[in-house]
């Protein structure tokens, strides 16, 4: 089954300082049945939230090296294939001469 993380944004719970509105809205939660959360940031209400950067995609990172990987493949026998050819080239150049 697979797992969710979810941002709420909680307004009308005020303390002195961020530690003490963190106790008050972990004792709220637990209050409220939810004793599987946890407050992880607490911000003054003049400042706006900070985002949370959603995870990426295993398998976009996978699409995206698999296509690193194919490019570069294609520049390896690319040289590979230009090197071959200069050999060639010499090897003949080099025999034609000679007769």
């Amino acid at each position: 089954m697979p797992k969710f993380r979810a941002t709420v944004q909680v307004t009308g719970i005020s303390g002195d300082t961020p530690t003490a509105v963190r106790g008050a809205l972990e004792e709220q939660l637990k209050r409220s049945g939810l004793e599987n959360c946890r407050v992880v940031s607490v911000d003054p209400e003049a400042l706006p939230g900070r985002a949370v950067p959603r995870p990426v995609h295993a398998t976009a990172i996978a699409d995206e090296d698999a296509l690193w990987r194919r490019q570069s493949n294609a520049g390896g026998l690319l040289l590979v294939a230009a090197a071959a050819w200069a050999i060639w080239f010499f090897w003949w150049m080099l025999s034609v001469g000679t007769d």
